[in-house]
């Protein structure tokens, strides 16, 4: 005969042989086995890598920006004065869009605010090439577009990602996302100095814009449901 009773949320078998007690084996304890998009790592995913790219080339070109009009100031071609006018537009554009850029992420496509946000950046960037050394009025009103873009850009990036990467791994998508904006903090002003050796500034302007242009093709759409 076989007696069956659960002991701490387990079910034990004995097999009962006259007046003897045998233990029957052992239940096996059954371990689900983790779904394989939280098993494989975040950077082996596509989207992810995207997005992180977009997010990469954003960087790269928001910090170039100040050293290469630091190094038109050395060359000639701008003043100091003139410097710290455009920088202070594009502070003043950045900080307006960045209000903006987030109502506008949590009432819209995150995916359009990243789009329309890093091409109005790309587009900018010539016309800031087109001033240098010729007009600082032309620089300025760019460089409020340029940092207009680099805001609103700024918090779609950011909630895109919880519609790219799925609960499990977001942390992971965070820490590596964290890692890009530190990364191109010193790598947007050191690629920026390798290349002013070969390149003349206003080539230097006309590549942030094409970094521009990447930062908002290269992110893929959301594929999980927008978080409220």
């Amino acid at each position: 005969m076989i007696v069956i009773f659960v002991y701490a949320g387990r079910p034990h078998f004995f097999v009962v042989e006259g007046d003897t007690t045998v233990p029957g084996p052992p239940t096996p304890t059954v371990v689900a086995a983790a779904p394989a998009a939280e098993r494989r790592s975040v950077l082996r995913d596509p989207s992810f890598l995207r997005l992180w790219a977009g997010t990469t080339a954003s960087g790269l070109a928001t910090w170039a920006m100040p050293f290469v009009l630091g190094l038109a100031v050395l060359d000639g071609a701008l003043s100091p004065s003139a410097l710290g006018l455009v920088l202070a537009t594009r502070t003043a554009g950045f900080l307006g869009a960045v209000v903006v850029g987030g109502v506008l992420a949590d009432r819209y496509s995150r995916r359009s605010v990243v789009w329309w946000a890093g091409l109005a950046a790309a587009l900018a960037s010539p016309v800031l090439a087109a001033g240098v050394g010729r007009s600082v009025t032309v620089m300025a009103l760019a460089g409020v577009v340029i940092g207009a873009g680099q805001g609103a850009c700024r918090p779609a990036f950011q909630a895109l990602t919880a519609e790219v990467v799925d609960p499990a791994r977001r942390q992971q998508a965070n820490a590596a996302m964290t890692l890009s904006v530190r990364v191109t903090t010193l790598a947007g002003p050191a690629l920026a100095a390798v290349l002013a050796a070969f390149l003349a500034i206003p080539v230097l302007l006309l590549g942030m814009g094409l970094v521009w242009l990447a930062a908002a093709a290269v992110p893929p759409r959301g594929r999980l449901a927008p978080e409220a």
